[in-house]
């Protein structure tokens, strides 16, 4: 009995030793510290941007050579058509010609015809010339026959190795092309995480300004310059709502596409754009973003539920009627719901990941931003499913 219990104590042990501390009590200093991280990262980023977008210009260099070669591998063929086609014209007037003089020659060698022949010179010497002659003619041009063919051979060859030289080089292209639509893709992913580490820093920013102008030090910790109100429970952030989307994995369809991801909150839907958005729970303004590409205009919130510390976002907004460092009650408007018309990329927006008009709601442990942490992806695994909401397909009337 013993044994089973020191290694439950054990076990119990180990999980809260991996378990993140977001109690931790952190100093302005600390948020300083973590924004000098995040711009390392952001450097570091810009690196590997530089170095894919080199390799991408070299695969682009590369390309064009490749296409260069084929161009000339082409120009080759025709060139060796043409050529062959020369070649055949010459040889079939060297074969007529040929013909002729083999006639005639034959017709010399017959001893009737040669007798005549003989009989019709007007000396030996002339007939000698004469044969001599026919002779040397009918040898060059079979000469000139084996040499035509002796080309066609050649350029026959040409034409083999050149069309085996341009699928080789299409097989190249087709290969760097493959190589550059990959980089491009490893582009698009670092200027997408660029993006979000430029957004993490503005909003480190604003929010150490914020703690600055109310005076605190750095060596002091957050929780003591500022005054956290605990709450004893959570409010729904609209007045009523149909629960569109659930928290955790999830397969939709999204412009027309059938996509699957994971998801961090829940999608509130059933209202107008427009309409209101209340905190959860009391609390202070942490962060603010604008026109994200993917969740728009964006309020993260910080307060405490019984004793714990969590993170608060809306997404999707339309309206934002905060600023960072702002005190929030449950009853204060903190701006509208968004997600649709104007804020959407295809009317013009830049809203790429919302289909119309809802509230993405998360709720997360610890303060991002603030004393627990600034990755936006550990917010994102800190991520909890929102609670006081109803089943997911059902709607609420009230806020409580």
């Amino acid at each position: 009995m013993m044994k089973k219990i020191s290694i439950i104590i054990v076990i119990i042990s180990s999980f809260m030793l991996f378990m993140p501390n977001v109690h931790a009590e952190k100093t302005l200093g600390d948020l300083k510290n973590e924004l000098a991280a995040l711009k390392k990262e952001k450097a570091d980023n810009e690196n590997s941007k530089s170095l894919t977008q080199s390799q991408i210009n070299a695969q682009n260099n590369k390309i064009k050579s490749a296409q260069d070669e084929v161009k000339a591998a082409e120009d080759g063929i025709e060139n060796a058509k043409l050529k062959i086609d020369e070649s055949n014209a010459s040889i079939a007037k060297t074969k007529e010609e040929s013909s002729k003089l083999l006639v005639f020659y034959e017709i010399m060698q017959g001893e009737n015809s040669f007798m005549d022949y003989i009989s019709g010179a007007s000396n030996m010497t002339e007939l000698v010339m004469r044969i001599d002659a026919v002779s040397q003619i009918l040898e060059y041009n079979q000469g000139k026959l084996k040499e035509l063919e002796d080309l066609i051979e050649q350029n026959e060859a040409l034409k083999i190795e050149l069309k085996k030289k341009e699928e080789e080089l299409q097989d190249k292209i087709v290969v760097y092309e493959n190589s550059l639509s990959s980089l491009k893709s490893d582009l698009s992913s670092l200027v997408k995480m660029a993006l979000d580490i430029d957004s993490q820093i503005k909003a480190q920013q604003e929010l150490i300004k914020y703690y600055q102008d109310i005076g605190c030090e750095d060596n002091q910790t957050l929780s003591a310059c500022v005054n956290v109100v605990d709450n004893a429970r959570w409010l729904r952030p609209t007045n009523s709502g149909y629960i569109a989307s659930i928290f955790g994995w999830r397969t939709f369809y999204l412009n027309g596409k059938l996509t699957t991801d994971y998801h961090s909150g829940v999608d509130i839907s059933g209202n107008a754009g427009g309409t209101a958005i209340y905190p959860s729970a009391n609390g202070t303004v942490a962060a603010i973003i604008w026109q994200s590409s993917c969740g728009g205009n964006q309020v993260f919130i910080h307060a405490r539920v019984q004793g714990k510390d969590y993170t608060i976002q809306y997404a999707h907004m339309l309206d934002i009627y905060v600023k960072v460092g702002q005190k929030v009650t449950v009853q204060d408007v903190v701006g509208t719901v968004g997600g649709g018309g104007k804020t959407l990329k295809k009317n013009g927006g830049w809203d790429t990941c919302s289909t119309g008009y809802h509230l993405h709601y998360n709720v997360a442990t610890g303060f991002y931003l603030g004393s627990g942490y600034s990755s936006f992806s550990k917010f994102v695994s800190n991520s909890f499913s929102p609670p006081g909401l109803p089943a997911y397909g059902t709607w609420y009337y009230s806020r409580l």
